[in-house]
């Protein structure tokens, strides 16, 4: 069992790399410069919101992952507190991945390039809350 709680946090850590490198060290285009001189400062904190509710709902998936990998430790797997676990954890991913599409389309890219950054985050949002019905199917069959 401790290998499984080994890999679910080396798989967190890996994906929190990940959107911290896409986010702030865009490695796509070397020539990528951010120029926020001609939005407003209406913009600009509306922005710097969007940012930090994102900010706020991957603090949340990631506290979320994580009580969900101590609950398994302790043997509790197919539990109503794992299924709201992760539901949380797939909504916050969602909406990480809106936010993405959406602060990526502010900053400078292109509508399609927009949507490809934040399909990380939400086909991984969707792919939770798919594992959440099954969690739930499991727990019914268990009752």
């Amino acid at each position: 069992m401790n290998k499984i709680n080994v890999l679910c946090v080396v798989v967190l850590a890996l994906m929190l790399i990940d959107l911290v490198v896409d986010l702030f060290f865009n490695t796509s285009d070397a020539s990528f410069k951010v120029d926020f001189s001609s939005c407003s400062l209406t913009m600009l904190l509306f922005i710097l919101c969007i940012s930090l509710m994102a900010l706020g709902a991957v603090v949340v998936s990631i506290i979320s992952f994580v009580k969900f990998v101590l609950n398994v430790k302790h043997n509790e797997v197919f539990t109503e507190k794992n299924i709201k676990l992760i539901r949380k954890y797939g909504f916050c991913l969602l909406f990480c991945g809106v936010c993405t599409m959406f602060m990526t389309s502010f900053v400078g890219y292109g509508y399609w390039q927009a949507v490809v950054e934040g399909l990380d985050a939400l086909g991984e949002g969707f792919f939770s809350l798919l594992i959440a019905e099954v969690f739930c199917i499991g727990a019914q069959k268990r009752a």
